[in-house]
């Protein structure tokens, strides 16, 4: 009788220190973030990269007003877009929960990391993608998606992507612009196009 007590109690300690290592393997940060600042978010950096976007708009009518073409640039700092990020999240009903988003701009990338609950489990993700233009299409073509210690099933993964690949959409962004580039130049994204009549 102690022999099987001891068994079912040795059982339960491996259940919980398993359970405690997954805990802490999930919440390990990954790789890419090692080293990155935080960047501030405020409701003010919102509102100037919402005030940009407006810019692009009075461009935009302007050009159907006028019936001549303007060439447009804005770029938007890492606190604009972690900002916007942050409001995005709070406002954002469905596919996967994130928080704590922190967009950084380093060469010719774009280093979003963030908190992501993925079937109720909580994990640090990191992500690298980059901006280029094809066939005069804007995309943001993700490189690498790291999850800090923990492995994720290749389904969750690809689901992640979807997401990822949604949520940074140039298309996405609702620009009354078409982008002609998207690029990173002195630690900010930077979009140049044109407002078309």
């Amino acid at each position: 009788m102690k022999l099987l007590g001891r068994l079912v109690l040795g059982i339960l300690v491996l259940v919980v220190l398993a359970g405690g290592g997954l805990y802490v393997a999930a919440q390990q940060k990954p790789a890419i973030a090692q080293g990155l600042t935080a960047v501030p978010a405020s409701s003010a950096a919102a509102q100037t990269f919402d005030d940009k976007v407006n810019t692009l708009q009075k461009a935009a009518d302007e050009a159907k007003k006028t019936g001549k073409a303007q060439a447009v640039e804005v770029s938007f700092t890492e606190e604009e877009l972690t900002s916007k990020a942050a409001q995005a999240a709070q406002s954002a009903t469905s596919g996967i929960a994130a928080q704590d988003t922190q967009i950084h701009l380093s060469g010719s990338q774009i280093i979003a990391t963030s908190t992501v609950t993925v079937s109720g489990v909580s994990v640090n993700l990191g992500v690298v993608a980059e901006p280029i233009v094809v066939n005069g299409q804007t995309q943001i073509v993700i490189k690498e998606v790291q999850t800090g210690a923990l492995g994720l099933p290749d389904a969750i993964k690809d689901q992640i992507n979807a997401q990822i690949g949604k949520a940074i959409d140039p298309s996405k962004l609702g620009l009354p612009i078409d982008v002609s580039q998207l690029s990173i130049v002195d630690g900010k994204l930077v979009i140049k196009g044109t407002a078309k009549p």
